[in-house]
């Protein structure tokens, strides 16, 4: 009993501190004027495309644009929300309407990290001190304190994907389906990701079929009922050939490896290097882009991070606990590093896979890892941890200063 009363007092103590975390931040951006997108454009920092995202998806107007296609209800839900925003605040500033979006993004980020503490003590069998060690280094990570505070549909990918692998793990039919819905209705190649982690979470093969058939088949109904259905459906296929054809890249192999690296193991968790144009050479002098590099101690520390998610994979690849995380992130690298689709902008994509990078890393502190694992495990983590805190003050200073400006 006792235990179980300082498991939650501590549970309690972190996530109050996450909060008053997020509402400092909240209110340090705000002060910096970057909410107030007049005159503003995207691709503005990190080819976030945040002053579309406001004005268009979360716009009392219903977007048609051929954009439908990626973020089919996600476009839906801002539409509703603006107008549920109209009545009951009446008319209010465009930047006032993107920090009233933010806020929603503070309590999707925060949702996410509590269902990572639950997936990590519940499924893994991690203890509690560690498990919220993974969700600090979750929170502190700049890719997931990035799409909290810049209007963009990452982070609500990340709550959902979360939710997926809790749920699907549990096979619980009814849930599973619905966030098969919602995944491909935020951003339709997380419909593939959604798939992946119900293959791979275990149960009868009948039961997996059945909840891929309901998801994929609850996802065509719901649209076919909403007023973009048509065009969605109309257009799927050729935009979908477009996008591919218009954002592939084609870097040479030892070129794309380091891309992929950085992309992968360096930005998802710290600020990098950065040229002052858009990924694609855009809005020179008043953009901001990652370039594949970075200081000799982030650099490391990307290393060693690489090299505790190879380890833990290879140590524990008999786990049933490893094979939809893992199978996450491998479909992100063969989207975004094989095919080299995105490769330039691939930080936009961290938090499709960064939550199954830390279900992965966590492997190594569960029920399931020797004594001498799982105190090796928590020192590198509590080292990774540190780096995240001190290595990433310099880079935070700079962004301060730039969106300030």
């Amino acid at each position: 009993m006792k235990d179980r009363r300082y498991s939650s007092a501590g549970r309690l103590i972190f996530f109050s501190a996450l909060a008053v975390l997020y509402a400092g931040l909240f209110l340090v951006i705000c002060r910096t004027g970057f909410f107030d997108v007049a005159g503003a454009h995207n691709d503005r920092v990190f080819s976030a495309d945040d002053v579309y995202f406001v004005t268009s998806f979360f716009s009392s107007t219903l977007d048609t644009s051929p954009r439908i296609i990626k973020h089919p209800l996600l476009i839906l839900f801002g539409c509703l929300f603006t107008r549920l925003e109209g009545l009951v605040l009446g008319p209010i500033s465009m930047e006032h309407h993107y920090v009233l979006i933010v806020m929603a993004q503070m309590c999707a980020a925060w949702l996410a990290a509590a269902v990572l503490d639950r997936i990590l003590e519940e499924q893994y069998r991690v203890p509690l001190p560690q498990a919220l060690l993974v969700c600090a280094i979750f929170v502190l990570s700049f890719s997931t304190l990035f799409y909290t505070f810049v209007a963009e549909s990452y982070i609500w990918s990340a709550l959902v994907l979360l939710l997926t692998l809790y749920f699907a793990r549990k096979q619980s039919l009814l849930f599973t389906v619905l966030l098969g819905i919602l995944a491909a209705g935020i951003t339709i190649t997380n419909g593939a990701l959604w798939a992946v982690i119900v293959l791979c979470s275990g149960g009868t093969l009948r039961h997996r079929l059945t909840v891929l058939a309901l998801g994929g088949g609850g996802f065509c109904a719901v649209m076919a009922l909403t007023p973009l259905g048509p065009q969605f459906f109309a257009s799927l296929l050729p935009g979908a050939l477009g996008s591919a054809h218009n954002y592939s890249d084609h870097f040479p192999p030892l070129d794309a490896l380091r891309r992929v690296f950085f992309a992968f193991f360096g930005s998802t968790g710290f600020y990098l290097d950065t040229m002052d144009q858009s990924a694609f050479g855009q809005f020179q002098g008043d953009a901001l882009a990652f370039l594949p590099s970075a200081p000799l101690p982030i650099v490391l520390a990307g290393l060693v991070w690489l090299a505790l998610l190879v380890w833990a994979a290879v140590r524990h690849r008999g786990s049933p606990l490893l094979w939809a995380p893992l199978a996450v992130l491998g479909c992100n690298l063969l989207l975004h590093g094989v095919i080299q689709y995105g490769l330039k902008e691939a930080f936009l994509y961290s938090l499709h896979h960064l939550p199954a990078q830390l279900c992965i890393a966590a492997l190594p502190l569960s029920q399931e890892a020797s004594k001498r694992e799982r105190k090796a495990a928590d020192r590198v983590l509590t080292a990774y941890l540190v780096c995240l805190l001190t290595l990433n003050l310099p880079g935070y200073q700079a962004l301060l200063a730039y969106i300030a400006r």
